[in-house]
């Protein structure tokens, strides 16, 4: 076992060193330096080994990648010693703030937070001003990595955020000067974000540089409107009004006890949901008759975050994601979610968790995401009990007994929209070149889009192999769940996710499901594959309707003409579970041919 060195210090700010008891070490060539880089950006998280293959090779690794990984390792280890570990899928390196520079800026920022949140505006703007002061572009040399990107632009987003609650201190307290000096490197290239532009313009004024804070307002609403399609937010027009009447500017500091915008990145090729997207922006933004969206059925964990981000300038005290379920699909305990929920907005304790939460979002205008919501009680606890903020729950389950809410179904995509998701992912002249193999993909799909993109990031990736062999493989529904995989994203484990999120009589339903012969199905194969479960049939049937595992007629039919629909990989999902039940499966993984 290594022991840990007297003392080891990153620099990733300018030149990228590696100081060993205050000399530089030798980290090793490209390569290794990008490891380290990665698990730098990562410090204190295990980084999957899988992951630090595919970046080091971007994602074209030799045999020898695993092993030359390992011979990286073991070399860095020399340098980091213990502090350098293997945990469980990948490697840690652990660093403290006073060990990598990047880390002390994350901490000072952190700081700064916390001393507004308790109230401290004045000791807020020192520890922002150290922080902003010590910031430099990290890991400059990587620059042109795309593995390295997302790492370097969460770093940079923290660090935009970090100035402008600086700037916004700093005006505030007179320091306009020094505003104008650390902003202006950044207003440029970062126009899109009105408080740093709203910091910048108040400055200027001011300064006594009116007629620059107007052109630069000017500037700032142009590109809104060529870039996004929107007008300035009400904070940067209020400082336009002022400017233009010549009232003297308000204390501008907001309440700095809100989240910010904590969705993930929205889908740049999220494709279809049109009418579903213009029903929930018009019950959000437009009549404001609906405050809690339950968005179920397929796709809808992407639709959310893909609305979340539509609704942006309509919450201005930011967007919240917080996810009910817990890695191995069943429902988190309360507890565990109101700790995450307290951490999200900076509150201390869990106790009276419910009661704070709904006293504080009252005052606030923030849109929530609930995902993964398989439970009525849990969600129904997270609601607001007034003000302007807005929820959208989603999930496969209707939770029908959520009151005076607004439900959207996702039901598949249709063939159009799953033909533009396709070639968008593996590119329209191979969708062209093929039409009749892409129709059989599609087909196999089901609609689905987490099945569309996994098959579309299977062709892309492989691309020796033809639309047509692809579309045979998927033909064979017993193999379609090992086929529809990626990477780490595969169909079979979100099925498998799902399955333990039901209730032990949804379950036993579900399994019920193989005897019957492949989707769709009538009312009375259902009903009587449920027969002899402990309660009504019909009260089983209506359970897989609820959770989304079935699909039903839209419109009211006659029971023996009612036709229930399910993918197909789903139905053979049913298989594979049915014949676990039995200790009955294949060597394959794959449940036998009834």
């Amino acid at each position: 076992m290594h022991g840990l060195p007297s003392a080891v210090e990153s620099r990733t700010f300018g030149e990228f060193t590696v100081l060993l008891d205050g000399v530089p070490a030798d980290v090793g060539g490209p390569k290794q330096r990008l490891l380290l880089a990665h698990l730098l950006c990562r410090a204190n998280s295990v980084v999957p080994v899988k992951e630090l293959i595919d970046a080091l090779w971007a994602g074209r690794p030799p045999r020898t990648a695993l092993k030359s990984l390992q011979v990286y390792v073991s070399k860095l280890r020399r340098v980091f010693g213990a502090r350098l570990d293997y945990a469980g899928r990948g490697y840690r390196l652990c660093a403290g703030p006073d060990e990598c520079d990047l880390l002390r800026f994350e901490f000072l920022a952190r700081q700064g937070r916390h001393r507004l949140r308790d109230g401290d505006p004045e000791a807020a703007a020192v520890v922002y001003g150290q922080a902003v002061a010590l910031w430099r572009e990290p890991l400059a040399e990587f620059g042109d990595e795309p593995g390295l990107a997302p790492e370097l632009g969460r770093w940079q987003q923290l660090f935009l955020a970090t100035l402008e609650d600086w700037a916004e201190l700093a005006v505030e307290s007179g320091d306009h000067q020094t505003v104008l000096a650390r902003l202006a490197p950044h207003i440029r290239p970062h126009v899109l974000r009105e408080r740093l532009g709203a910091a910048w313009i108040q400055a200027l004024a001011a300064a006594g540089r009116v007629p620059e804070a107007l052109a630069h307002y000017e500037f700032v609403r142009r590109m809104l409107a060529d870039e996004l399609g929107v007008d300035p937010g009400p904070a940067l027009a209020r400082v336009h009004r002022r400017l233009l009447t010549g009232v003297p500017q308000p204390s501008t500091r907001p309440d700095r006890n809100v989240p910010g915008n904590q969705l993930p990145r929205d889908l740049p090729d999220f494709i279809g949901r049109t009418t579903e997207t213009a029903q929930v922006l018009a019950s959000l933004t437009i009549h404001k008759g609906h405050r809690i969206i339950v968005a179920h059925g397929c796709g809808t964990s992407a639709f959310a975050i893909h609305v979340g981000h539509l609704l942006y300038e309509s919450y201005s005290d930011g967007q919240l994601l917080l996810d009910l379920a817990a890695t191995d699909g069943t429902a988190k305990p309360d507890a565990q979610v109101f700790a995450e929920l307290m951490d999200m907005i900076g509150l201390d304790g869990t106790a009276q968790a419910a009661a704070r939460w709904r006293s504080w979002i009252t005052r606030r205008r923030l849109l929530v995401i609930l995902d993964n919501a398989t439970h009525e009680d849990i969600v129904r606890a997270l609601l607001p009990g007034a003000g302007s903020s807005a929820v959208i729950v989603a999930g496969r389950s209707r939770l029908s007994g959520l009151e005076s809410v607004q439900r959207v179904r996702l039901g598949p995509l249709g063939d159009a929209e799953s033909r533009e998701l396709l070639g968008r992912v593996i590119g329209s002249s191979r969708i062209l070149a093929d039409r009749d193999s892409v129709r059989r993909i599609l087909d196999s799909c089901g609609g689905s889009p987490l099945a569309l993109r996994i098959a579309g990031a299977k062709l892309a990736a492989l691309r020796h192999i033809t639309l047509a062999d692809f579309a045979d493989r998927l033909a064979d529904p017993r193999r379609v769940l090992d086929e529809l995989a990626v990477g780490e994203l595969t169909l079979r484990e979100r099925h498998d996710v799902a399955y333990r999120s039901l209730s032990g009589l949804q379950r036993a339903a579900y399994r019920r499901i193989a005897a019957l012969p492949p989707p769709p199905f009538d009312h009375g194969q259902l009903l009587a594959a449920m027969t002899g479960l402990s309660t009504s049939d019909y009260v089983v049937l209506e359970s897989l309707l609820e959770c989304g595992l079935l699909s039903a007629p839209e419109a009211e039919v006659t029971a023996c003409y009612a036709s229930y629909d399910m993918p197909v990989f789903t139905y053979w999902h049913c298989h594979e579970m049915a014949a676990q039940e039995d200790g009955n499966v294949s060597h394959s993984g794959c449940a036998e041919s009834p």
